[in-house]
């Protein structure tokens, strides 16, 4: 009997060793299943991410993890429930984790796109209040709105962002293309009324034209709603200015015209070339200019001016080119040429002085013909007939001699102030008239030279 129960006992013991590994075995398969599901979730979650737009740095480190918690192994059969155990909290935090990294990318992208829809707000409130068109865009702000608030993934957000930028990116394009084009007709304005504001002074001119097409096109600035629309109102002010600037162009010439053809006559006169009836026409001409309005009636009278000032041109060559009379014979003769720019002096016909002199600028010239010395200074100042502010005028100038030939202040005298003699000198440094001679030259004509010499002024 003892034996029996010795045996009973040794079974049960050997039964309940038994179960021992059967019961962990069991206990582990439960946990393993459990890891398996969780980490099945966590691959749906991480996939459903990945589609959602997750960033793949994001991605990448949480599958770092995710093989990392994976490879986790227990050392022995009884420490098995304690490392699935990790392995469950470790996913359960990869799970949170990724979740919440998740829900702040779709944060950021959702404040990234409103962000893009308060700029686009701006953009197309702008546009509007200018009226330029926003054709073909999205100009729905509760619709945007919405899909900020129901978008659950940053892919969504991202993508809805980026059109949204493109349209931004269209309608910023139309209003710079809309302010550079109104930027120049604006300026194509300014420009045209100050032109016209130029040409009022003149009441003469016909400028009501003019101005009903800058009123007409500054007035329609308001009712375009495109960079297109301001090509034919730019067209029409930068046409309407270079009209002006034309007519205005015409009446400078005219008048330079009438001014340079004067001077012509006033030269032409001053020799004793045959103008005939030119001054009167000139003065006809004059009174037309004084009452013209228009560019062609200007462009018409500055060619007949032209035509006035080509004839005494030709009056003052033939004059020219009229040999001068006088006796080169026995006696004191004075020569003087202007197209040389030289003196002679002759003693009985024979040359007993050449030098070059300067004569009269084209303004002021000295006027060919023969004259007679009838008075001499030594020493002498020369004061200027025309007041202090023209063009004229020169400061009080001593000479050492100086003998007239010609009544109006006609003389030949020394210059100490002139270094330039000779062929240009009258043309670029003229005198007022007179005829400048070299310091020891003058010396000698002075001695040389009795009242009543003849002097020959020719070409």
């Amino acid at each position: 009997m003892r034996g029996l129960r010795r045996l009973a006992f040794v079974a049960v013991i050997g039964g309940l060793l038994a179960a021992v590994p059967l019961s962990a075995m069991a206990s582990e398969n439960i946990l393993a299943g459990t890891v398996g599901q969780a980490e099945s979730a966590f691959n749906q979650s991480l996939s459903r991410a990945v589609r959602g737009g997750l960033e793949p740095q994001i991605a990448d480190t949480m599958m770092w993890r995710f093989t990392q918690v994976h490879a986790l192994k227990a050392s022995a059969w009884w420490q098995a429930p304690v490392a699935e155990h990790d392995k469950l909290n470790k996913l359960s935090l990869l799970q949170s984790d990724l979740d919440a990294l998740y829900q702040q990318q779709v944060s950021d992208s959702r404040d990234a796109l409103l962000r893009q829809v308060n700029r686009w707000n701006a953009a197309l409130a702008e546009a509007q209040n200018a009226g330029i068109s926003t054709s073909g865009l999205e100009t729905s702000t509760s619709r945007l709105m919405n899909y900020v608030a129901q978008s659950p993934t940053p892919s969504g957000l991202n993508a809805m962002a980026t059109v949204l930028s493109q349209q931004y990116t269209i309608l910023d394009g139309r209003m710079a293309a809309y302010r550079t084009a109104k930027a120049q007709v604006d300026a194509a304005a300014q420009n045209a009324q100050t032109l016209l504001a130029s040409a009022t002074q003149y009441p003469q001119l016909s400028l009501d034209g003019f101005r009903s097409q800058i009123a007409a096109a500054t007035a329609a600035i308001s009712s375009v709603h495109g960079a297109d629309g301001f090509a034919p109102l730019l067209a029409t002010l930068q046409q309407t200015a270079a009209s002006i600037q034309g007519l205005l162009d015409s009446r400078s010439n005219a008048f330079n015209q009438l001014s340079a053809t004067r001077s012509t006559l006033a030269s032409a006169q001053s020799i004793g070339a045959s103008v005939g009836n030119i001054p009167g026409t000139i003065n006809a001409l004059a009174a037309q200019l004084n009452g013209a309005g228009d560019q062609g009636t200007f462009d018409s009278l500055s060619s007949q001016l032209y035509n006035q000032k080509q004839l005494l041109a030709s009056a003052i060559y033939y004059k020219q080119m009229q040999p001068l009379s006088y006796n080169a014979g026995a006696g004191k003769l004075i020569v003087i040429s202007l197209s040389r720019q030289v003196l002679t002096a002759y003693q009985d016909g024979t040359p007993v002085l050449t030098t070059y002199v300067a004569t009269g600028r084209p303004a002021l010239p000295t006027p060919p013909g023969v004259y007679h010395i009838f008075a001499k200074y030594s020493p002498y100042e020369m004061i200027s007939p025309w007041g202090y502010g023209s063009p004229y005028w020169y400061p009080p100038s001593w000479t050492n001699w100086a003998m007239e030939f010609r009544s109006g202040g006609y003389f030949i005298h020394d210059a100490p102030w002139r270094s330039w003699y000779g062929p240009g000198s009258n043309l670029y440094n003229g005198t007022h008239g007179c005829v400048n001679v070299p310091y020891s030259p003058m010396s000698f004509l002075w001695g040389w030279t009795p009242m009543g010499t003849t002097v020959v002024v020719q070409y």
